[in-house]
């Protein structure tokens, strides 16, 4: 879906109209994006005791405003917001690794600084600036936006990014924490080491 967005999001003439522009293929992309989170929501419901209500709000809002793109609103924005995903990529290979048990290998602190970074970069840094162009699009429309549809933008824009900022939160806690279990069992190595060569 990202490479599909980077598509859309080079589209001049959904650029030049990004709040009513329409466009098939972003039409077909989110079609994509509306069965999948329906998908995710039937999937999270199911499991909620492990998944939490903060997945269960993101696959609400996210399909809600994926299904208003067909009104048609915000298609070049909703390509825009697709990139929140390119940091699940390195999440996804981070999640692999643990299952593995592969945690004391470098390709996991690599792909976990490519997790934070592009975490940051694409949800905080990117996502804060899309959703002060999209607040801003929502008040200054030509063409008026049905007080319904807004209200749904605007919920799912805070919920969203509030989640973004509570993830990368948690993100940073368990790096955080990783970090220092990685130099506890350095230092107890070590100090096991020392014990052996001094036995």
């Amino acid at each position: 879906m990202v490479t599909r967005s980077l598509v859309i999001i080079a589209d001049s003439k959904l650029r030049s109209n990004p709040v009513h522009g329409a466009d098939s293929n972003a039409e077909s992309a989110y079609a994509v994006a509306v069965g999948y989170f329906l998908w995710d929501m039937v999937n999270t419901y199911g499991n909620i005791d492990m998944n939490g209500w903060g997945f269960m709000c993101h696959a609400v809002m996210s399909f809600s405003v994926y299904l208003l793109s067909y009104a048609p609103l915000f298609q070049y924005y909703g390509a825009c917001f697709m990139m929140f995903e390119v940091s699940t990529l390195f999440l996804n290979i981070h999640l692999d690794f643990e299952d593995l048990g592969l945690k004391d290998y470098i390709l996991y602190y690599i792909n976990g600084m490519a997790l934070v970074s592009s975490f940051f970069f694409s949800r905080i840094v990117y996502g804060t600036i899309l959703s002060i162009k999209v607040w801003k699009e929502l008040a200054s429309s030509a063409i008026p936006i049905s007080t319904f549809a807004s209200s749904i933008i605007r919920t799912a824009n805070i919920t969203l990014i509030g989640l973004s900022y509570y993830w990368f939160g948690i993100i940073i806690m368990t790096a955080k924490r990783n970090a220092l279990d990685a130099d506890l069992i350095r230092a107890v190595e070590e100090m096991n080491k020392k014990e052996a060569k001094a036995k």
